[in-house]
């Protein structure tokens, strides 16, 4: 039976995304609920014995810091070791550290070791968050990408950013040592479902291009140095149009978010006239907006070419940002959040898939590295300038101005970006220059069907 999609677009298919993924999913998900109690249970912890203001800045601030200093190494890491063994690593001292302040932090918390935890929890996240990502590849054929990464987003939401910070107030009620230790378990949980991905996965595919081992690393005469290595991933993002200008995007979306997030409760309160009841109600009907745009990417992206998706999902995410700062009932706010959210998921998802698919095997740790810094380095500026424009105009003013500006970025940004409506199956040119790295593997992309770059 013929296809009904638009020329240049992805045939609909349904298939089994296969056991390795199931086990990946699975251990994603308990570390998400794991990540999702953290978030929460850190914050309460230092309150209880330290309610100072500046001492729950500085623990967001310690619990962000490995990102900025180890966001870059850890992908260089991610291309050298097998990443399987990172993120089983990095749940396991996960599991350690929390079980163990079950012990230490039972009764006295002084504020250093809080700190030392959050930081240790830090540097596990940023290796597992890059290493996970660049697994996915591997383990699932590259037509089924968008959905594969929207069952993962799917989780997080749920379990990261809705279950999890409720749960981690209840636990906390009962016993502090109760929420460090459920924290602890599910990161030991994580670690454990990993050890059924390990022997499905080293026969799913053969060599990586250029030679590299199947577990993401170089071959053994093309490791050198760190600095080179970083070179090599930066070179490659900045030498590729497409991943060039999505990454822009993607900094230009953290600066947005974060800037109207930090302002966000402020106008709950403030301008909606909503409690702190209809507060969290609020982000409850944000998250169930990414949870349907997770379901609904995917199909979106078997129909549509990914940049023209990925571009008016972005305005349309500025468009909802600036609703939000121009209606005055909660009700237009709630719609305006949960449309932002489906939108949202519009924008991460085929992109997160397009860069696995544009980035050779052995780059693949790198540029996630690059991403993730792009996207989350620019939040704590972005934080700071809603702040700034809050006291200079007003908050709904937050809104307007960053979804304007979001809109317009978006078209900007990616409208170099054309698609290619060639039969499924055509590689996309090279990028316009090879990477730094002597180690790198080949440069060539992958063969896919509906992309991008004519750089």
């Amino acid at each position: 039976m013929a296809s009904t999609a638009p020329s240049g677009a992805r045939p609909v298919r349904r298939a089994d995304l296969g056991r390795p993924f199931r086990w990946l999913w699975a251990s994603t998900a308990a570390s998400n609920a794991g990540d999702g109690i953290t978030r929460t249970l850190l914050p309460l912890l230092v309150v209880a014995h330290h309610p100072d203001p500046a001492a729950v800045a500085g623990l967001t601030t310690v619990n962000m810091l490995p990102w900025l200093l180890f966001a870059l190494p850890a992908g260089v890491l991610v291309d050298r070791v097998d990443r399987r063994r990172i993120v089983l690593g990095s749940n396991l001292v996960r599991a350690a550290a929390l079980l163990g302040a079950t012990l230490v932090l039972a009764d006295n918390r002084p504020l250093a070791l809080l700190y030392a935890l959050a930081f240790l929890l830090g540097i596990a996240e940023t290796l597992a968050d890059t290493a996970a990502p660049a697994m996915l590849p591997r383990l699932v054929d590259e037509r089924h990408l968008e959905r594969a990464n929207g069952r993962l987003m799917a989780a997080t939401i749920v379990l990261n950013e809705t279950a999890g910070p409720p749960v981690a107030g209840l636990l906390v009620g009962l016993t502090a040592a109760a929420a460090l230790a459920t924290d602890g378990v599910l990161y030991a949980l994580a670690a454990l479902l990993l050890f059924g991905l390990a022997p499905l996965a080293r026969t799913r595919r053969g060599a990586a291009p250029g030679g590299a081992a199947p577990g993401g690393a170089a071959p053994g005469g093309a490791r050198g140095g760190v600095l080179r290595d970083i070179r090599g991933g930066l070179g490659f993002v900045l030498g590729h149009r497409t991943l060039r200008l999505t990454l822009a995007a993607s900094a230009l979306y953290g600066l947005v978010f974060s800037a109207t997030f930090s302002m966000l409760v402020l106008l709950s309160k403030g301008t909606l006239g909503l409690s702190a009841a209809g507060y969290g109600l609020l982000l409850a009907v944000g998250s169930l907006g990414a949870v349907a745009g997770s379901w609904l990417a995917p199909r979106a992206a078997d129909r549509l070419p990914t940049v023209r998706l990925a571009r008016w999902s972005l305005v349309a995410s500025g468009a909802a940002y600036a609703a939000l700062g121009l209606g005055r009932h909660p009700v237009l706010a709630a719609l305006a959040l949960a449309a932002n959210g489906v939108f949202m998921m519009g924008w991460n998802i085929p992109v997160m898939s397009l860069r696995q698919r544009l980035t050779p095997e052995g780059l693949q740790g790198r540029v996630m590295s690059v991403s993730r810094l792009c996207a989350w380095g620019t939040m704590p500026v972005g934080a700071t300038l809603g702040g700034l424009l809050a006291e200079a105009l007003s908050v709904p003013a937050v809104f307007v101005v960053c979804g304007t500006l979001l809109a317009v970025g978006a078209l900007v940004l990616l409208a170099p970006l054309r698609e290619d409506h060639s039969a499924p199956g055509v590689a996309l040119p090279a990028p316009s220059a090879p990477p730094l790295s002597s180690g790198a593997p080949p440069t060539d992309p992958p063969p896919h069907s509906d992309l991008l770059d004519k750089g």
